[in-house]
């Protein structure tokens, strides 16, 4: 049986990778082996392991040991990483390992395996956006043996990349595997559980850091949370990753905690947030969740900054600068504007129809892992 190992340092991957592990776990041909490791462990981010061991068992953590939220402070957590990596993947001997995304954690465990010659299968690579592991991303797929796009433009720029074209699977994204296989929270629980009015309009809070600017990250909540609280309406603040820059947007989503209205979680768990995505009025921040899952509910999304610049979306987002002004007047769009609303549901979202898993696990079980995926040629 194919070992594939899973690796995971947040919640909003694992929900994305939840189907494909359940579909692994099903198959008769793979193994599933899960690393957790990076915000999962930590309380200020919501301890989310528990949530992710409540789900599938774990194999093992990787505690990086990251005490603040500097450029060196990061850098430093991820060089651990990378030397736990190798231990795990040494112990764990499997014959795939699967990532997604763009983090650093994701990179140090490819760094790892690839000196180890396991075979990595990377889901997401190929897109762009503002921050900065936009590198990060494209040096996973120069590392990447296997590739899953969620886009044919994302498909296309890794064949730009020297890619093989034969290593390149069209997937659709996996974020919306779990909008259609219907692992969402029930409304009326969800209005229970986070005090939500049926009559009065909520929105969801999600900011991280602009990575390119970080030492900038309190003073851009600041404007953000400036506009959410004079609209008056119900908004849930959820805390950031943990990019450099984290500790500046706590500090100003704590500041304002006890404003009428807000509400301030660590954490989400996936199924609830997916529910309260097809709730609420609007999306305020920076989450790449306001781009690709959100238009499959018609939910409008204020997209602010310059951390998503380039990524792929619909004609749910309005994209805003960090100002006040602009943030409140975008909101206000969103949530009263009824004829944009109405446009919205009728938005075609370019990210796929929910079956990324099954392709996922197709393409895991089937593929021979061998010299001639081991070495990889660039193609000019």
């Amino acid at each position: 049986m194919r070992r594939v190992c899973v690796w995971n340092g947040k919640r909003g991957g694992f929900g994305a990778l939840a189907p494909t592990m359940d579909a692994i776990q099903q198959s008769s041909d793979l193994s599933l082996q899960l690393v957790v490791t990076d915000q999962h462990l930590y309380d200020r981010f919501g301890k989310t392991v528990t949530e992710v061991q409540a789900r599938f068992p774990v194999s093992a953590t990787i505690d990086m040991e990251q005490e603040g939220d500097s450029n060196q402070d990061r850098a430093g957590a991820i060089g651990r990483c990378l030397t736990k990596a190798a231990q795990v993947l040494g112990d764990l001997q499997p014959d795939i390992l699967l990532v997604i995304g763009d983090r650093g954690e994701v990179f140090s465990a490819c760094i790892a395996a690839h000196n180890m010659r396991v075979a990595i299968a990377h889901v997401q690579g190929g897109d762009i956006s503002g921050s900065l592991d936009e590198p990060v991303r494209h040096a996973i797929t120069k590392l990447a043996h296997i590739h899953f796009p969620s886009t044919q433009a994302s498909a296309d720029r890794i064949v730009a990349m020297g890619e093989e074209p034969w290593r390149v699977h069209v997937v659709g994204d996996t974020h919306i595997d779990q909008v259609f296989l219907g692992d969402i929270t029930p409304a009326d629980e969800l209005r229970a559980k986070y005090d939500l009015s049926e009559e009065a309009p909520f929105m969801l809070v999600l900011q991280h850091s602009d990575s390119t600017v970080s030492h900038r990250a309190a003073d851009q909540m600041a404007e953000t949370v400036a506009a959410v609280v004079a609209t008056g309406h119900r908004a849930m603040l959820v805390y950031p990753c943990s990019d450099q820059g984290f500790e500046g947007i706590i500090s100003e989503i704590e500041r304002v905690a006890d404003s009428p209205g807000l509400s301030v979680h660590r954490n989400i768990p996936a199924a609830d947030f997916i529910g309260l995505e097809k709730l609420a009025a609007c999306i305020v921040g920076n989450s790449s969740a306001a781009l690709i899952e959100a238009p499959y509910f018609g939910l409008p999304s204020v997209n602010i900054g310059e951390r998503q610049k380039g990524r792929e979306r619909a004609a749910n987002v309005m994209d805003v600068d960090y100002d006040r002004d602009a943030i409140r007047t975008a909101i206000d769009r969103c949530v009263s504007d009824e004829e944009f609303r109405q446009r919205l549901r009728d938005v075609q979202p370019p990210f796929g129809d929910g079956t990324a898993y099954r392709r996922i696990t197709d393409v895991l079980a089937t593929v021979v892992v061998d010299q001639n995926l081991l070495n990889k040629r660039m193609t000019y």
